[in-house]
């Protein structure tokens, strides 16, 4: 959903050398913090579709250098339609997990929060990326905000309209450590109004 999702692949490869300086610097701290994220996301998956009935989709997908690496397991409420959680595992090594998604909605059908963790094929000492997104709607404006496992903000956008202009914008997460000048916008403050500035809770996905 919006750029996070969009771009999960790019940031997949760019993660990995931000991966290897966490673990150099980190080891045991990272791979723990982000192991338990990855396991504690896979038993919300179990969880949230054992309780509604669910229908099931299934496909491979993969690589340029292999096509078909994962088999693709999407989930999605019967009654509503709406996407509960994508597991993707290693059709190689069908218990093996690649990444996983999962989604939570309000009662307009709106996408409050998702969460994903990821791996890099041929590398599983830790998830390469994890996301925890955390969405916000005022008015006419949706905007999300975006950490890792270790409550890290990784980026924050906002798309939709105020006081009748049309607004988007994409963040990164130097951008917001640097307080850019769009930061100081009315349209940035409309958009974020109450959008939680950390993590909190939500490291542990629920």
């Amino acid at each position: 959903m919006f750029g996070s999702k969009l771009m999960l692949l790019c940031m997949l490869m760019l993660s990995l050398t931000l991966s290897g300086e966490l673990l150099a610097k980190e080891p045991n701290k990272h791979i723990i913090t982000w192991d338990a994220f990855a396991n504690n996301l896979l038993a919300l998956h179990r969880k949230l579709v054992s309780e509604v009935k669910v229908v099931k989709q299934t496909k491979t997908g993969g690589y340029a250098h292999n096509p078909d690496f994962y088999i693709q397991e999407s989930y999605f409420n019967a009654r509503t339609h709406k996407l509960i959680s994508q597991v993707q595992w290693e059709k190689a090594n069908p218990k093996v997990l690649h990444t996983i998604e999962v989604y939570f909605y309000d009662d307009k059908g709106r996408v409050t929060r998702d969460f994903t963790a990821a791996y890099l094929p041929d590398y599983h000492r830790a998830p390469t990326q994890t996301l925890i997104s955390l969405h916000n709607y005022n008015g006419e404006l949706h905007a999300f905000r975006t950490f890792d496992a270790s409550g890290y903000t990784i980026d924050e956008g906002c798309r939709g309209r105020y006081q009748g202009k049309d607004v988007e914008m994409i963040l990164d997460e130097d951008e917001i450590a640097d307080g850019t000048s769009e930061m100081k916008t009315p349209e940035y403050q409309a958009c974020f109004k109450g959008l939680p500035a950390k993590a909190g809770k939500y490291l542990i996905p629920q």
